[in-house]
């Protein structure tokens, strides 16, 4: 199976190559731990590569992301202006809608913003899929709905070749019974143990599946700098 880069040198090498092409990755962590960072990083090297990328989202501004991504040297505006790169954002219309339906007299049970309408409208050419934060859909659903919706996501995008990395929230993930983690290809969480003894806290990146992937090293530690996340180095086993 073909692999695409993760954008960061010490994860290719952690997962074999990259991402599974084709499939779908989950990635999950605490607030702050750099998971949407983790997906500037793959949306970017996708695009400098020539892949046709969709960014999907539904908690960020885009402009905040925009800003973000330029920050960390990962600029995508150069590649949303050609239109490799297509941004939409649920929240913000979202917003807009709130902003219009309340004219009259309308409250924000009556705005539903479906991915599955942005994605079935998709572009055939389109190779990756980004899309954060996917938890936002355990908040609307129970737990069976949120099952079948996140399983109609992934198979419409594999059915369409592309490869999806998903970022939801550690207590979203916990809320929908870790669901999600069964139904992806890949799945990466993001860990944080507070050492008592010398006051500080690590930060450890947890390969817990990669499928057709040969993953030796599951954990490392890793640290968020200017240059966005680097791996700083691999631990066999527990920690």
């Amino acid at each position: 199976m073909e692999s695409l880069s993760t954008g960061i040198e010490g994860l290719d090498l952690m997962i074999d190559g990259g991402y599974p092409e084709g499939r779908s990755v989950l990635i999950t962590g605490p607030p702050g731990s750099g998971k949407t960072i983790l997906g500037l990083h793959f949306l970017h090297r996708s695009c400098v590569e020539g892949k046709k990328c969709v960014m999907i989202l539904t908690r960020e501004l885009t402009e905040d992301l925009l800003k973000q991504a330029e920050s960390l040297g990962l600029e995508l505006g150069p590649f949303l202006e050609n239109g490799q790169l297509i941004v939409k954002n649920i929240f913000e219309e979202k917003i807009n809608k709130i902003k219009s339906f309340s004219k009259f007299g309308k409250g924000l049970s009556t705005v539903d913003a479906d991915i599955l309408d942005h994605l079935s409208g998709m572009s055939s050419d389109v190779d990756v899929v980004v899309l954060d934060n996917i938890g936002v859909m355990a908040i609307d659903h129970d737990i069976k709905e949120f099952a079948d919706k996140f399983s109609s996501i992934s198979i419409l995008l594999m059915k369409n070749g592309c490869t999806g990395f998903f970022v939801m929230d550690e207590d979203s993930y916990e809320l929908t019974h870790r669901l999600t983690g069964y139904m992806v290809a890949g799945l990466i969480r993001f860990m944080v143990k507070e050492n008592l003894n010398v006051g500080r806290t690590s930060q450890y990146i947890y390969v817990q599946k990669m499928r057709n992937k040969q993953v030796p090293v599951k954990y490392s530690l890793y640290d968020i700098s200017s240059r966005g996340i680097e791996i700083i180095n691999s631990i066999r086993g527990n920690f």
